[in-house]
């Protein structure tokens, strides 16, 4: 079996965003499971090289295409119905008419289309292939419109409340569109599955939950300067994500300023944030209280996950799906959430949850003082998020 997966922007690799696991990891275990062939087609830029893509050897082939300038996109975006990350990421007429003979020379079983801001290469490609009769399928990982409508809600920057809500417009028609488009449709979110019915109620769709790897913590291991700063706290506590963007911000600072300070009350403990870019605020909270440990941008969080006691995943947001939730009980580590944080996951009556912050610090504390058996709810979700199970319902999809 030989599919082509269009990715409409960079991936990181090793990843290390949610789009990017989804991605790369569908192509590793259709691989390593079936043997089946997936070529790319993917932007890439000065910070995100295809080259990476291309070594791994993940890929059967990689059609690699340069975005286009940042400024112009922007200026274009204001006169185009595709948002600007679409406009950034489109893929010019030369590189296009190059990859088409490609493509349609491969006799692709399956091409798969994620994200809705590939709706613009559906859009291109589609004029080209329908005589093939490829089967068509999208793979949504998240209403996205939706997402961005939240976004532009909870953004305290004039500028970025702005650029949100203009992209939520504009994707409100773009997502809608693309959905009535297709007859197969996948989604990462089991929440979403009846929403997207709603939307397109001729098409197939499933819930596949994302793919993870094995993590196994190396004991061995050594730790770095992280035993430095925590050796002191019997217990900790971690949120990791990416630190820049409102909704992370929101509930980190909400755990940091309702929550924790009644754990500190009763245990000995410190609150571990951990990723990319973070928000003056949440460099803020850190400098403020010592007991707030923030280490921004680290390579791995292997480590952190390895020395920390309990994983918080206080989320606001219920659209997607939250994959450092299910990185941190790949690891078997103890969570403690929001229930919105679950929703899609399949996981909604497994993982302590509360809403109010006096009921989840008492499953923090719950949790960190063994009064919660973890053991049930870590094989519960091991059969759910099952690899080769989740790549069998996949070749199905595939083979249909």
């Amino acid at each position: 079996m030989k599919i082509l997966m269009v990715a409409p922007l960079s991936l990181t690799y090793p990843p290390k965003d949610g789009y990017s696991m989804v991605v790369i990891y569908l192509a590793y275990f259709l691989k390593n499971f079936y043997n089946v062939e997936s070529d790319i087609m993917v932007p890439e830029d000065e910070k995100y090289s295809a080259k990476d893509l291309i070594d791994s050897g993940i890929f059967n082939k990689v059609y690699n295409y340069q975005i286009n300038s940042k400024w112009r996109a922007l200026l274009k975006s204001f006169f185009s119905k595709d948002v600007y990350t679409m406009v950034r990421n489109d893929i010019n007429d030369k590189d296009l008419k190059k990859f088409i003979v490609s493509i349609n020379n491969a006799k692709y079983d399956a091409i798969i289309f994620n994200h809705s801001f590939s709706f613009h290469l559906y859009r291109k490609l589609i004029k080209h292939i329908n005589d093939y009769n490829y089967k068509i399928i999208y793979w949504s990982h998240n209403i996205d419109y939706l997402y961005f409508k939240n976004m532009s809600k909870e953004a305290r920057n004039p500028v970025e409340k702005f650029f949100y809500y203009f992209s939520y417009k504009k994707l409100k028609n773009i997502e809608v569109d693309f959905i009535k488009s297709v007859d197969n449709i996948v989604s990462v979110s089991k929440h979403e599955v009846e929403y997207l019915r709603k939307i397109n109620p001729r098409a197939n769709v499933f819930w596949i939950p994302p793919l993870i790897p094995e993590l196994k913590l190396n004991k061995e291991e050594k730790l770095c300067d992280f035993d430095d700063k925590l050796k002191n706290y019997q217990y900790k506590i971690l949120f990791t994500g990416s630190l820049g963007i409102p909704q992370n911000v929101k509930p980190t600072i909400w755990f940091a300023k309702e929550v924790f300070p009644i754990i500190k009350n009763k245990l000995n403990a410190c609150f571990i944030i951990a990723g990319k870019n973070p928000s003056k605020e949440i460099i803020n909270l850190s400098k403020r209280n010592n007991d707030i440990i923030l280490y921004p941008n680290v390579p791995s969080m292997t480590q952190l996950y390895k020395i920390s006691d309990l994983v918080v995943v206080p989320l606001f947001s219920s659209s997607g799906i939250k994959l450092k939730l299910i990185e941190a009980l790949k690891y078997e580590k103890k969570v403690v959430a929001r229930p919105e944080a679950l929703l899609g996951a399949g996981l909604e009556k497994l993982v302590p949850n509360a809403r109010e912050p006096q009921e989840f610090a008492k499953k923090c504390i719950d949790a960190l003082e063994e009064k919660i058996d973890y053991t049930n709810i870590f094989r519960e979700f091991r059969n759910i998020y099952d690899n080769k199970m989740i790549i069998d319902d996949i070749i199905k999809i595939l083979s249909w």
